[in-house]
């Protein structure tokens, strides 16, 4: 193994790496084959559904998952940004309760990159101390999903898995560390589909901390509910995870690339702009309140997800508008249950905490009390065709739509390419996620020759020549044409094709390592 890796970790931690890789790799395989079979099952009319053979495990109203841990108490706000030296200092000052330090949509993975984001990482571990005070901020790390590898290097021959990199050098640099002063090591898991996935991932979390010397279990976890597969499984994923979940997470616009990632074949499952819907609708509605009822049954928080804002814009209005947007989503959830939200710019921690904070002095209960209460849900039946209900979802397809996703997913991948692992575009915060769902959007209207409420219908004409317009915009603001070619050939062989790569940024990275470290020091 020659990579960043070894400039990090000493030999016996890289056996521990090689050890966890060998031990689960047939089985991830596996789960990933798992993924593409029921994809084909629903393509051919399947419905996704709740499995027949743990009904039991949802039906038992008895089990409870483990109390969480003194510094995952509190988690009104949680502040997911890069895991950068900028970002890491500007979260510490903001009073969030939680620093979730993101390795997958916000970072690109170059070995410098994550060489430096594992560094950050542990500066920041070595200063947390198990503090439960509001506004102290407890470290969680993202890592990368199940899909993803590290091509920087191999074991046995083959790229290691990218879980497996990310959480085993997290473990093996900062979780005795972590765990020596009060605190722990806390995880956020990505893109679960399945309750074998969560006992891929329990299992993996297991070795890892056998490999390294660590207590059984110290490892803690939340999990972000961003696909339409785990929704119908939260019960089942919560019960492998007993004994090390803190939390769900509703990751709203992974969700609906979930969704149309799994739907977007079916004429009558096609999504206007996605401006044009709010987290109101029973679409979202519905899969939000799943979560919270499943979390407050079985002794979970549940955690709202981040509003796409940028906290800034170039006049007082838009600022404030901004911080009426996410001040009233945040009420929604505060009325709706959730105990905390994410946020993903720092000047929104207040905006974000202030409804619950006024929902916690009104009723006089904060998370925890709720926890103990329990909840008096009777089953943990899901309503599955109100998960699957968009005929109601107000708004239409439009040019205008059309032509902000593409902008949006051409300037983010140029970016991309070059280093940066986040923008802010026409006030919206973009990764990765955002950016999956965006060319979904242009492949569903693809597919369907949708007709836009402008009246063109969406064809591969129509596409590029929009795009003409968006490449010259990008020309002129200084995009590296090197850049600006590939973003063009990834998109527009992702929008133009039958059957579309199930992750745009599997294709992304494999362009990323042909090129090299990127110049720029952007993260």
């Amino acid at each position: 193994m020659d990579s960043y890796l070894n400039h990090l970790l000493d030999a016996d931690q890289l056996a521990a790496v090689e050890s966890v890789e060998r031990a689960g790799r047939e089985e991830r395989k596996s789960l990933l084959n798992a993924r593409k079979e029921q994809s084909r099952a629903v393509l051919a009319g399947a419905e996704l559904a709740q499995p027949e053979e743990t009904r039991a495990i949802r039906e038992d109203p008895h089990w409870r998952v483990a109390p969480p841990p003194a510094d995952l108490t509190y988690r009104l706000v949680e502040l997911a940004t890069p895991a950068t030296a900028e970002a890491a200092k500007g979260v510490l000052a903001t009073g969030a309760d939680v620093w979730v330090a993101d390795l997958e949509d916000m970072l690109v993975p170059t070995q410098r990159r994550l060489e430096t984001a594992h560094r950050v990482i542990s500066d920041v571990a070595a200063t947390r101390t198990g503090d439960a005070r509001p506004g102290v901020p407890t470290l969680m790390v993202r890592p990368r999903g199940l899909h993803l590898v590290e091509a920087h290097a191999q074991v046995d021959g083959e790229p290691l898995s990218a879980p497996v990199a990310d959480v085993v050098t997290f473990l093996a640099l900062n979780g005795q560390i972590l765990a020596d002063n009060g605190s722990g090591p806390y995880l956020y898991m990505p893109k679960l589909e399945t309750w074998q996935e969560a006992a891929w991932w329990d299992a993996m979390l297991g070795r890892a901390e056998e490999a390294l010397g660590l207590s059984p279990g110290c490892t803690r976890v939340s999990v972000l509910v961003e696909t339409v597969q785990a929704a119908y499984q939260l019960e089942e994923i919560l019960h492998v995870l007993r004994e090390r979940v803190t939390g769900l997470t509703a990751g709203r616009w992974d969700y609906v690339f979930s969704y149309l990632r799994t739907y977007g074949q079916r004429p009558d499952h096609a999504l206007p702009d996605r401006d044009s819907f709010t987290m109101n609708t029973r679409f979202l509605r519905a899969y939000t309140d799943v979560i919270v009822r499943t979390c407050h049954r079985r002794g979970v928080q549940a955690i709202g997800g981040p509003v796409a804002l940028a906290a800034s814009g170039p006049f007082d209005e838009s600022v404030a508008m901004t911080h009426a947007r996410v001040h009233r989503d945040k009420a929604r959830e505060s009325k709706q249950g959730f105990d905390g939200a994410w946020a993903l710019h720092p000047g929104l921690v207040p905006v974000v905490r202030t409804p619950f904070e006024d929902r916690d002095r009104r009723v006089g209960t904060d998370a925890q009390e709720r926890l103990r209460e329990g909840g008096e849900v009777p089953s943990g039946t899901v309503d599955a065709a109100a998960l699957r209900d968009v005929s109601s979802l107000p708004g239409s397809a439009t040019l205008t739509g059309m032509r902000t996703a593409l902008r949006s997913a051409l300037t983010y991948l140029t970016g991309w390419l070059a280093g940066e692992g986040t923008l802010t575009l026409q006030g919206h915060i973009e990764d990765f996620g955002t950016v999956e769902l965006a060319r979904m959007q242009l492949w569903q209207w693809m597919t369907h020759g949708q007709r836009f409420a402008e009246g063109p219908t969406m064809s591969p004409l129509l596409l590029d020549r929009v795009m003409e317009d968006e490449v010259a915009l990008l020309r002129r603001r200084g995009a590296r044409e090197e850049l600006l070619a590939h973003a063009v050939t990834l998109l527009r062989e992702s929008v133009v094709t039958d059957e579309p790569p199930a992750f745009l940024s599997v294709r992304a990275y494999e362009v990323l390592l042909r090129l090299g470290e990127p110049v720029t020091e952007a993260a």
